[in-house]
């Protein structure tokens, strides 16, 4: 009797994708269409280390902790299913401190970390925002850099790298850094590609100490200590990490002057990518890199879902409030909520701002004021989309797990705007998403980036009206502020 032998089928290949964010760390994989698997997600949480002061440090013991053991239990999941990439996003803007034997040298300096500010005039003396893209800012590396230096002057520095950056160096053996991660430090000069040579010598570093510049399409592979814990892996590409703005765009497909991106996760952002020459940077924005042919336009928050969540927790809320915020009229509770409990970013740029709430009264509830706070939110955002040079007929991307989760913010953010918001429920994330997206395209993958749409949220004029008039008030008011601070100093 002949025995006729099966053919064995190889399931089709997936790419994982690491997201390093300010709350922790995730996990997925991802078909070669871009879409979830399910089953194969993975999380562990990491929070930022805050103090008075306006320290905002990143854990890294605990970070690298969470990306391998959410990397095991991906390797665990994938039974016999072929890796394609590793690809990986991360919150934009981190400082790790390497010496002479590549070994870091904490603290590890967070986007949100203001010690720095300080340094932020000697930094303005540049007068570089127009090559880097970045304004003079506590969050960025010249100011941060200067910083670490006089606050640990006998602490060796050899090298300057991002967490996601030191995190593949351990794992490969290579000290890379993509043209997004380092659009993101202030120290990238967005016409040549190059570290920009005055914001180094603002810092006291030289094109030695910084990470070699590459793009996400360049890859690496594991060390041999690695590859045997992860041998599903070995020989497999790892990207460079992206920043988590960039692979929002692109995992929400929100590419070209006719989409923009809105995203309200831990912090929030309006975003608008570009092909083409460096773009003109509008008051109060900012331009990074998506890769070496896209720009990113735009300007973020220090808030989003952490504001609610920190409100949550003063509060001490044992249920959703969902319903009381949705039967509130806009801007009806009297309240003022200035975000900016870490400082401001877009459009003002003051790392000394703190939140403020104006107009309590004995009548105010905890839902009013974290009413007052969403509100805040999306005023501001909606401040930085008014600047952007899009046309009436853009559309607005939504995306971020603290807006999905959310049936009020949706609707107050649509408002703000005056613009209809295309909702995306994308499972992992729009940054994750982003990141496979990308990977795929590296390795010669034609995938679509078209939005993944779920519900279209329309604007209530009214609500519009009444919007415009408290996102001039909150400008009265942060202008009064900042004036009566600089007055005291």
């Amino acid at each position: 009797m002949t025995h006729v032998a099966r053919p064995v089928h190889t399931p089709p290949p997936v790419v994982l994708a690491l997201d390093l964010g300010s709350s922790g760390v995730k996990g997925a994989a991802f078909d070669t269409q871009g879409r979830i698997l399910a089953g194969l997600e993975a999380q562990e949480n990491v929070s930022l280390v805050y103090a008075p002061g306006g320290v905002a440090e990143m854990p890294l013991t605990a970070y690298l902790a969470a990306a391998e053991t959410v990397l095991d239990r991906l390797h665990a999941r994938l039974g016999s299913r072929p890796v394609f990439a590793v690809a990986m996003t991360s919150i934009g803007s981190s400082l790790v401190v390497l010496d002479s034997r590549s070994e870091p040298v904490p603290p590890v300096l967070s986007y949100a970390d203001t010690r720095a500010a300080p340094e932020v005039a000697a930094v303005a003396a540049l007068g570089a925002t127009d090559a880097t893209g970045a304004p003079p800012f506590s969050a960025y590396w010249p100011a941060q850099v200067r910083w670490w230096r006089g606050a640990h002057p006998h602490l060796d520095l050899a090298r300057v790298c991002s967490l996601p950056d030191f995190l593949l160096m351990r794992w490969t053996g290579e000290l890379l850094t993509s043209y997004s991660l380092a659009s993101w430090t202030g120290m990238l000069d967005r016409r040549t590609l190059d570290w920009h040579g005055p914001s180094m010598n603002a810092a006291g570093l030289t094109a030695r100490q910084m990470p070699t510049l590459t793009d996400h399409d360049s890859s690496m592979t594991l060390r041999a200590m690695w590859a045997d814990r992860w041998p599903k892996l070995a020989g497999v590409p790892f990207h460079p990490g992206v920043a988590d703005g960039a692979t929002a765009n692109v995992g929400s497909g929100a590419i070209g002057p006719a989409r923009a991106a809105v995203t309200i996760g831990s912090t929030s952002a309006v975003r608008l990518a570009l092909d083409g020459p460096p773009p003109p940077i509008p008051p109060g924005l900012w331009s990074y890199r998506i890769d070496r042919n896209t720009h990113l336009l735009g300007g973020a928050l220090t808030e989003g879902g952490n504001l609610y969540a920190w409100l949550q927790n003063t509060f001490r809320l044992t249920r959703s409030l969902d319903d009381d915020l949705l039967d509130m009229a806009p801007d009806a509770h009297g309240l003022t909520f200035l975000p900016g409990l870490g400082g401001t970013r877009s459009p003002d740029y003051d790392p000394h701002a703190r939140g403020t709430v104006h107009g309590l009264g004995y009548a105010s509830t905890p839902a009013h004021i974290v009413r007052a706070a969403m509100e805040g939110v999306a005023c501001r955002l909606a401040d930085v989309a008014w600047r952007l040079p899009v046309t009436d007929d853009v559309t607005f991307v939504a995306s971020g797990r603290a807006l999905l989760a959310s049936r009020a913010w949706p609707q107050i953010l649509a408002d703000a705007l005056g613009r209809p918001l295309l909702m995306e429920d994308i499972r992992a994330g729009a940054s994750a998403r982003g990141a496979a997206l990308l990977a795929l395209r590296a390795g010669g993958v034609d995938v679509s980036l078209e939005p993944v749409a779920q519900r279209l949220v329309e604007p209530v004029s009214a609500h519009h009206d009444a919007y415009r008039a408290a996102c001039a008030r909150m400008a009265r008011l942060t202008r009064l502020l900042r004036e009566e601070r600089e007055a005291v100093w």
